[in-house]
């Protein structure tokens, strides 16, 4: 059958959450069989995936909205496109809780799926621990949090290290404590043993940085899905993350990160409230997956590959859709 799928076309953009999610939603529906043309009205369903204000809403076509969401109140620009569809569907459990405490009823929970590129890589204990980082300049994604708990733990020690991979731009501070933080023009690479990468990666190139790294450290505020974190878990790399929100929390393991619901800081952009981590338990994990990290390392390795087996992409897409298909094939 033909599924009319529509998106801006700023979020053709396959290096952002939003783009990436396009290119396999429409994949998978191509694999299974289906035509997916673009924003088509006479296809007899369309699939708007994108914030709900930029919803192309045909007249006498099935409408499903389909959008993340980060924090617990939606913005008022979303209300009425959502009403107008047919069918309201999110990105995990916590996101269609928040829907429906927003006045949506019978919201559908389509999870994203992971790309096997992402191979499982049994890491071992080597000379240095390399934390990796990734998510700037998002300030919700935490990246400031994780260089102040690496730097009080580890300093300059040659035995640690931290990578953060920012998509253009770093706005973390990196700076040794004893300094002066006012003095202008004080230089970002104090600690010799943090690398800041801003160069655009594409995919492969990603993979590889997570196959050189052993932990991931993401205090995440909150996400709609979260495909880093996944990605993490799919090649076996020990995962420090927040889970409240996570569709796929079982696989975080020992390396939850616990927060707490509060006010959002961000209430321009996240409006309610949004899940702070709590910096304490930061330090913990940090310090913990340095000290075992054979142990760690093991665990996750262990259960990376029945995260391909759930998070695949076909598989997922065709339970979803399996009574539109029914309905309208």
């Amino acid at each position: 059958m033909q599924i009319s799928f529509s998106t801006l076309r700023s979020n053709f953009n396959t290096s952002v959450g939003y783009g990436y999610a396009g290119f396999h939603i429409v994949n998978s529906l191509k694999d299974l069989g289906h035509q997916v043309p673009y924003q088509y009205p006479k296809a007899p369903v369309q699939l708007n995936f994108s914030q709900p204000e930029f919803y192309k809403l045909h007249r006498n076509q099935y409408q499903i909205g389909y959008t993340p969401w980060e924090s617990t109140k939606l913005p008022d620009s979303w209300l009425l496109k959502l009403t107008l569809c047919d069918e309201v569907w999110t990105t995990s459990d916590w996101c269609a809780n928040v829907f429906e405490d927003n006045g949506f009823k019978n919201v559908k929970v389509y999870p994203h799926g992971i790309d096997p590129v992402w191979v499982p890589r049994r890491r071992k204990q080597s000379d240095k621990l390399k934390f990796l980082h990734i998510g700037e300049p998002a300030p919700r994604k935490g990246g400031q949090m994780v260089v102040d708990v690496f730097t009080n733990l580890f300093g300059n020690n040659p035995d640690y290290s931290l990578t953060i991979k920012a998509y253009k731009n770093n706005t973390t501070r990196i700076y040794n404590n004893y300094i002066d933080k006012n003095i202008i023009g004080l230089p970002n690479n104090i600690y010799n043993n943090i690398k800041i990468i801003t160069d655009d990666y594409n995919e492969s190139q990603l993979v590889q940085l997570y196959h050189d790294h052993d932990v991931l450290v993401y205090p995440s505020y909150g996400e709609g899905f979260g495909f880093i974190p996944l990605q993490a878990l799919a090649t076996g790399m020990p995962t420090i993350c927040t889970y409240d929100w996570a569709h796929y929390k079982k696989y975080l393991g020992p390396l939850k990160l616990k927060s707490n619901l509060v006010n959002s800081t961000w209430d321009y952009a996240h409006p309610g409230k949004i899940f702070e981590p709590e910096y304490k338990h930061l330090v913990e994990l940090m310090r913990d997956v340095a000290y075992n990290f054979n142990a760690y390392s093991g665990y996750y390795f262990a259960q990376s590959t029945k995260i391909h087996e759930e998070y695949n992409w076909n598989q997922l897409t065709n339970k979803s859709f399996n009574h539109i298909f029914k309905k309208f094939s």
